[in-house]
């Protein structure tokens, strides 16, 4: 076992450097929604509707990803993407951001999630303790233009809908009432509610989910995770995730090639730069993790897209024995498809990822985990993000709604993206231009049954090139 290794207590870093200076602009909230009204003489909602094939090759886009990844977790990888349509769909946005690159686009600028399909929204506690409801995976969040994340957002439900069963009617009613919940909720929040009221939006989800659903009590469903979510702490992960090693030490249990113990080379590596990630915390925080030091290390791999990626669970012990779990995920550049350019108007070259998906988190959820801050690995050039692992963390079983709970949930996540919008001034403009009219919603629905049916195209090419063996040729064996 490496020595143990106690956070320092460091200086606080400069600002963040990611650049917000896009979504800024200096007038009014009437001027704003005047130029999003005249953008539409621009960009007619038709336009929105026509959806434009790309010609691309996705096993080589695929392959691209593949080599900056672990080499021992692609076929674990390989099985999670082939899973369903949905599943291929959700753990490759960046070929969706490659087409939508080609599309007809309003191109108005807001900070964006750039990956808000309805999986990646979630459970997770406040820092007071309270259990909220928002977007919770910011991997590709940006500056972007806000029909990506609502195209992306009705995709999803069109998929996850056909999973469920429902019918091509039935799935695109719950698109268009999820597009409908969107311009309501934005239209609000500029019409009704002032800047800092916006700001202090609650997703708390006691109150929040039982006044978006017309004053009804909580769905089952919803109340089961509730339950389920407010039981997920850290001393919780350490039952579920820790043993006894033959020292008598607590460590992290085994399942490879998903858990492995990291080298001590890596150890130390790890153990030095969560001094760097102690400096981009606030000052609290850093008093907080001065009382712990690091017992043990894995590497931890989760999730579709991301997974094979460099993810790590820290596990630190406090000097009164109480445990803090940390999970460190590897910051990829946004879209990853090496050879396919997806640069758009307000794509930024300079920042370190992990810092851009700090501060985006920071701006589109209402309140972030207090523990969230990043560091850069100098000498192998890879960016990382920390959060706490689990803490009231959870997502809703998409298979085991029914069509209610099902078009309940969605405009949820409808509302909360428009409420994460709004944090940006420019998406006064996005109001403008949305209005209240129900073309536009047909309009965005069109487009999303089309490419609804590109993603299933894919997804029978990626099979066959899976059986054809074509993948998983190259990879990078660091871990």
């Amino acid at each position: 076992m490496p020595t143990k290794q106690v956070l320092g207590l460091k200086q606080a870093t400069d600002n963040l450097r990611y650049d917000l200076s896009k979504i800024r602009i200096n007038k009014s909230v009437s001027e704003l929604v005047q130029m999003g009204k005249a953008d539409r003489d621009k960009i007619p909602f038709e336009k929105l509707a026509q959806y434009k094939a790309v010609d691309r090759d996705i096993v080589q886009g695929i392959q691209h990803v593949e080599r900056k990844l672990i080499q021992e977790l692609l076929p674990l990888r390989h099985k999670r993407l082939a899973a369903s349509a949905f599943s291929f769909f959700r753990g490759t946005d960046e070929l969706m951001a490659f087409d939508l690159s080609k599309q007809v686009s309003t191109n108005i600028p807001v900070v964006i999630s750039g990956d808000a399909h309805i999986g990646n929204f979630g459970f997770y506690a406040s820092p007071e303790r309270k259990l909220l409801f928002d977007l919770n995976d910011f991997d590709e969040s940006t500056i972007g233009s806000w029909d990506w994340d609502v195209r992306r957002l009705l995709v999803s439900i069109l998929l996850a809908g056909e999973q469920l069963g429902l019918d091509n009617d039935q799935n695109q009613e719950i698109m268009k009432s999820a597009v409908a919940t969107y311009q309501q909720i934005l239209c609000e929040c500029f019409d009704d509610h002032s800047a800092m009221e916006r700001y202090y939006f609650s997703t708390e989800v006691e109150t929040f989910l039982k006044s978006e659903a017309d004053d009804q009590p909580l769905p089952k469903l919803w109340r089961k995770i509730l339950t389920s979510a407010s039981s997920r702490d850290s001393e919780r992960v350490v039952k579920k995730f820790t043993t006894i090693d033959s020292r008598g030490h607590l460590v992290f249990k085994e399942n490879a090639p998903r858990t492995v113990h990291v080298s001590d080379k890596r150890f130390k590596e790890i153990s030095d730069h969560l001094q760097k990630y102690d400096q981009t915390v606030s000052p609290d925080v850093t008093v907080l993790l001065s009382q712990f030091h690091i017992s043990d290390i894995v590497r931890h791999s989760v999730g579709v897209g991301s997974f094979g990626t460099r993810c790590y669970l820290v596990l630190l012990t406090a000097i009164d024995g109480s445990h803090l779990v940390l999970q460190i995920k590897e910051a990829l550049q946004t879209r990853r498809f090496q050879g396919f350019d997806v640069t758009t108007p307000y794509s930024q070259s300079g920042p370190d990822n992990g810092e851009r998906i700090v501060t985006c988190q920071q701006v589109l959820q209402r309140a972030s985990d207090p523990l969230l801050g990043f560091y850069h690995n100098d000498s192998s050039n890879r960016s990382y993000y920390v959060r706490q692992f689990w803490d009231m963390k959870e997502s809703m079983d998409l298979n085991k709604m029914d069509q209610d709970d099902f078009e309940t949930y969605t405009k949820i996540c409808a509302l909360l993206l428009a409420r994460g919008h709004a944090q940006s001034p420019t998406a006064a403009i996005v109001r403008g231009y949305v209005g209240k009219k129900k073309k536009l919603a047909n309009s965005l629905v069109d487009w999303a049954v089309a490419y609804a049916k590109q993603v299933h195209q894919d997804y029978a090419q990626f099979l066959k090139a899976l059986d054809n063996h074509q993948l998983a040729k190259e990879a990078d064996h660091d871990a």
